[in-house]
């Protein structure tokens, strides 16, 4: 398996919207009148930790995808025979099972009937690729801004 560096596809229109509206309400509750302190501090310290692990890139190199966040990397070891297809429907009929559903991206558990459960790394649906081996019970998703290029690089 070649190696090589990978940019995340830019936010989808449900994410940006997402994230937007996230940042403006925290930005409103110091004016909601009464607010309790710690209701104050609850939705800036989510959006913190949802941008701490929010996809910033991947690199893949032999068998080991690592997927860079804003302060660490997640490395992922890929079993053998693993293989990518574009999965451009991928959000029709997804269920969050535990994750990030759009705050700066997808992160976390999802389930899907043509999938079934699997993990995501993601920023926009559209540029989604799956990387599955059936013999392992293995999937995830990734968004990769050049969707193609991962694929011939993991399929060979």
């Amino acid at each position: 398996m070649i190696s090589g560096k990978f940019k995340t596809a830019p936010l989808d229109t449900m994410a940006r919207v997402s994230t937007v509206l996230m940042i403006v309400a925290a930005g409103a509750l110091p004016f909601v009148p009464r607010m309790a302190m710690y209701a104050l501090s609850i939705l800036p310290l989510v959006i913190f930790i949802t941008w701490l692990f929010s996809v910033r890139g991947y690199t893949l190199e032999d068998n080991t995808l690592v997927v860079m966040r804003p302060l660490w990397k997640t490395t992922i070891v890929l079993p053998p025979g693993a293989t990518a297809r574009a999965e451009p429907e991928v959000k029709n009929g997804l269920i969050k099972t535990m994750g990030n559903g759009g705050l700066f991206g997808y992160t976390g558990g999802f389930r899907n009937r043509k999938l079934g459960n699997f993990k995501t790394y993601a920023t926009n649906w559209s540029h989604a690729v799956s990387i599955t081996s059936e013999a392992d019970s293995f999937c995830i998703v990734l968004t990769p801004e050049d969707p193609e290029q991962l694929i011939q690089i993991i399929n060979g």
